[in-house]
């Protein structure tokens, strides 16, 4: 049977939800503690007994948003054998990154709107757990290429940016009901690895790519 959470731990909690869905609506700027309140459903003054200002709020907020994903991913990762192959430790990182930012929507919701609004020093301390972040998934992709499974001259960098915004962009349009988060992540990983696949081709192929070289010309009088 899970634990019930502390009355002071459930009334922050709603906090932190009522933010999440305040900021992703109304952005950095239009967030009011008062409104965060509101939509918690709790007296204006008691926020305060959880946050400080918009600022702790704001960065508890982003905070959230990046730590559950991380954590998502690296239990995944944890999960596989030590002899997955990259394609299947790739689509593992890929379902659990989607599973992180349609759990916690409002978050993600709400890191897209605000991240750039924030002052600086929210900003730079956020940018640290998304460095962590980014860095586990270098390492995903690096094994894969040292491993043979992924081209030699793509670029990991590139291709690491390309896959988190992708990714980060499902909670855009994603809808339960549709297809699950299972089947969008295998397919995704579909996309992503058919374009890093190391090509191998073979013999016939390279043999029939072969110039042919023309035949020698028939001399005149050996043509009569």
């Amino acid at each position: 049977m899970a634990k019930k959470l502390p009355k002071s731990a459930h009334s922050q909690q709603r906090v932190l939800d009522a933010a999440a869905k305040i900021f992703r609506d109304y952005g950095y700027a239009g967030t009011t503690m008062r409104a965060i309140a509101e939509e918690a459903d709790l007296q204006a003054g008691s926020i305060y007994y959880h946050y400080k200002s918009k600022d702790d709020l704001i960065g508890a907020v982003l905070d959230i948003g990046i730590t559950a994903v991380t954590d998502s991913v690296r239990q995944a990762m944890a999960s596989l054998p030590d002899d997955a192959d990259g394609f299947t430790r790739i689509e593992t990182a890929v379902r659990a990154h989607l599973t992180a930012i349609i759990e916690f929507g409002d978050y993600t919701l709400a890191t897209r709107r605000v991240f750039g609004q924030v002052p600086e020093a929210i900003r730079a301390k956020n940018l640290k757990l998304r460095d962590s972040y980014a860095a586990m998934w270098q390492q995903i992709l690096e094994g894969a290429q040292r491993n043979g499974e992924l081209r030699n001259d793509a670029s990991l960098t590139l291709a690491r940016l390309f896959i988190l915004g992708a990714l980060n962009w499902t909670v855009e349009w994603y809808k339960p009901g549709g297809r699950s988060i299972d089947q969008v992540a295998h397919e995704f990983a579909g996309l992503i690895t058919s374009g890093l696949r190391k090509q191998t081709v073979p013999t016939l192929a390279v043999e029939a790519a072969a110039p042919v070289r023309p035949r020698a010309a028939r001399s005149a009088r050996g043509s009569r």
